[in-house]
Formats: structure tokens, C-alpha cells, sequence
């Protein structure tokens, strides 16, 4: 899951309902989280390169070299950049691990555990998983349950505590005044541990989104819930948004091919195929500024191993210089070995004179043609 998405939760245990982020949780896309797990001697399958922690040792070390003899198992860790130790200890065979990639030591790694992280908690010698982020009240801290079912409330280092509600709120609000000074009026901002929400009106959804995205890159904000709402005319109409999508994704520069594009209540949803190092950079954006448009899904597939591309090059060379087809905007390309034919024409003759010309060169009837008559 990709991070900065809020999740609405509710504890099995006592329906407790709050607000948490996907990047505060294991399943988050792995680029965007702290990765730093230790294997454990006696738990762990442990390779070089891996971090490595013994029980009853002050801290993890990271694996330069494992050997392995028929009743030992031999490793050279460094700690800290200092001197190699090798460490010589009886074999150990691991049928099942419970934690692949390893755990978080606690208390130590409390700032760096996500919500569904295994843990050991090295004082306590115990394993267990993180269920929890709670606020006491003075300070924040990280909920774990142990294997015994014990519950341990552990209070966050002061640099991962939440800072207080009005200190954040001017920092956000100071912020939004100095990148949208014609937006902040319309908006209102309040803050909860750490977590900010924002309300009321913005003019198209690109500034709705740019919006989330400054405040969620502010430090100490643990994420945004955005409830704003994009401002439409009500004189907008679906189709009139669907003409400026198709304006967009056909405009000179911007090459998309096997587009399927759905317009309802300004909510647009595109799926195209570029081929490879041609994705539009700023197509969302430009999309996102269309009035009208409330919400946006774009899906943009790069195309690896493109067939017939100089063919499809020629036919559309020979299109655009037809006396017959002048003013129509056609596209030819091949996907999955099937020709479409995509843009638009003035007339039903028209089309049947462009798909003509492409059957023509192509010479097979697998075609599609998706001209739209404007």
C-alpha cells in the first residue's frame, strides 16, 4: 500500500476507533518505511549482510561472513565500524520462522516499529507484535502484546513524540497561507496528535492534492486526512469534462495509445498504454486542473516490446497528409497484435475513409476502430 493513506481502525479488543496512516503499518510499500529489522541467533536464518542480534548482548551487529562447520556455526560481526568479532556458537537448525526479515528490538527501536511488526523485547526476554500507538494523556507510546499476552506500554524517545495540537496547527496553517494564500481562506485546519484535517473548498482537485502532499512533507505531521471538496459549476457536465480529458491526452506531445476513459460526476477514471520513457510527466496534473473533475484515477502502462511501431508511424504519416481526412486527429498503434485506430474525425465518412487507409497497409482485419465523430 502506498503511504499517507488514512486508515480508519477499531480495536477487537475494546472497539476503541482511531485514525492511523498505511506508512505506520508493516504492509506499506517497503521504499517508504524504516527497514532496519535484526535477525536473531536461534531464530533466524542469518546470512552476510544481514543485522544480527545475540541474547543478552548490548546491542545488533551486522554479518560480514557466516560459516558453517557440522556442529557450529561460525560468524564475523562488526559493531559500530569497529574491529571484526568472530563468534563461534553450537548449530542451529531453523525449520520455521515466524519473522523472516527479522524483528525490532525493544525498547530501543521504538521510533522505527510499524503497527504489525514481530518484536523482541530484549529486557523482558520476550517476543511479541505491535498493536498500537496510544497517548496517555502526557506522553505517546508504542503498544505491544507479548507471547504471554502481556501488554507493555512503551513511551516513545521525546524526538517520535507528537508535538502539541496548537504548536502544529500555526505551523500548518502558517504554511498553507504562504503556498496557497488563495486557497487558505477557504480552508480550515485542525490538528490531533500529530494527525491534521483539513475542510472546506478548493478551486480544482490538482490544488486539493497539492495541498495534502505540503502538509503531509511537514515535520512531526503523522499524516493528513483531507475532507476539502473540490468547487464545481454546476453548468459542468460530464461530457464537457470527458472532451477536455480526451483534449489532454491527445494534445501534441503526449503520446497514449488503448485508452478507456469513464466520466461520472467528475470522477474520471483512464487507463492508456505509452511506450517505454514516454509516460506524460505532468498528465495528472494537467487532468487535475480540468473544472469539473472531483476525483481522478490514472493508470498508465508502459509498453516494453512495442510491435509494428514504425508501420503504425507510416500509416499515420499517410493519414495526415490525405486531402480527404484534413481536420481529423488519428492515431494508429498495435497492442497485444491487434491495430487500433484512436482520435477523433468530422464525419462518419471520414472514418470509414481512415480505417480504409489503415487496412490498406496493415493488410489484416484485426483492427479496432475507436474514432469518436466530434
Amino acid at each position: 500500500m502506498d503511504p499517507h493513506i488514512p486508515l480508519l481502525c477499531c480495536c477487537d479488543a475494546c472497539g476503541t476507533m482511531f485514525v492511523a496512516f498505511s506508512n505506520e503499518f508493516v504492509f506499506c510499500s517497503r521504499e517508504f518505511v524504516n527497514q532496519d529489522y535484526a535477525k536473531i541467533y536461534g531464530y533466524n536464518r542469518i546470512a552476510a549482510g544481514n543485522w544480527i542480534f545475540f541474547k543478552e548482548t548490548p546491542k545488533p551487529g551486522i554479518v560480514k561472513s557466516v560459516f558453517q562447520s557440522p556442529d557450529k556455526q561460525i560468524f564475523v560481526v562488526n559493531y559500530d565500524g569497529g574491529p571484526d568479532q568472530r563468534i563461534e556458537l553450537p548449530k542451529v537448525v531453523i525449520d520455521h520462522e515466524e519473522s523472516p526479515e527479522g524483528y525490532r528490538l525493544l525498547p530501543i527501536q521504538s521510533a522505527q516499529t510499524l503497527l504489525g511488526d514481530y518484536i523482541y523485547h530484549a529486557i523482558r526476554d520476550q517476543f511479541g507484535v505491535a498493536v498500537g500507538f496510544v497517548n496517555d494523556g502526557e506522553k505517546d507510546k508504542l503498544v505491544v502484546l507479548l507471547k504471554d499476552k502481556t501488554l507493555v506500554f512503551i513511551t516513545l524517545p521525546p524526538l517520535a513524540q507528537n508535538v502539541s495540537n496548537e504548536k502544529l496547527m500555526a505551523v500548518v496553517q502558517g504554511k498553507l497561507a504562504q503556498v496557497f494564500p488563495d486557497q487558505c481562506s477557504k480552508v480550515t485546519v485542525e490538528v490531533a496528535q500529530g494527525i491534521v484535517y483539513l475542510n472546506g473548498l478548493v478551486d480544482n482537485l490538482s490544488i486539493q492534492r497539492s495541498m495534502v502532499r505540503c502538509v503531509n512533507a511537514l515535520p512531526k505531521v503523522r499524516g493528513c486526512v483531507d475532507f476539502t471538496r473540490v468547487l464545481v459549476s454546476p453548468f459542468v457536465t460530464d461530457a464537457q469534462i470527458e472532451k477536455s480529458v480526451y483534449e489532454q491526452i491527445e494534445a501534441p506531445g503526449t503520446y497514449l495509445f488503448d485508452c478507456k476513459l469513464s466520466v461520472v460526476e467528475g470522477k474520471v477514471q483512464l487507463e492508456a498504454c505509452c511506450y517505454e520513457n514516454e509516460r506524460p510527466k505532468d498528465l495528472e496534473n494537467r487532468l487535475s486542473e480540468i473544472p469539473g473533475v472531483r476525483d481522478l484515477i490514472l493508470l498508465v502502462t508502459e509498453v516494453y516490446e512495442p510491435v509494428n511501431v514504425e508501420l503504425c508511424k507510416k500509416v499515420e504519416a499517410e493519414i495526415s497528409t490525405s486531402t480527404f481526412l484534413r481536420g481529423a486527429n488519428i492515431r494508429v498503434s498495435c497492442n497485444n497484435r491487434r491495430f487500433l485506430m484512436e482520435g477523433s474525425v468530422q464525419s462518419i465518412l471520414q472514418k470509414e475513409l481512415a480505417f480504409a487507409t489503415v487496412l490498406k497497409n496493415v493488410k489484416t482485419t484485426s483492427i479496432e476502430n475507436r474514432l469518436r465523430i466530434v
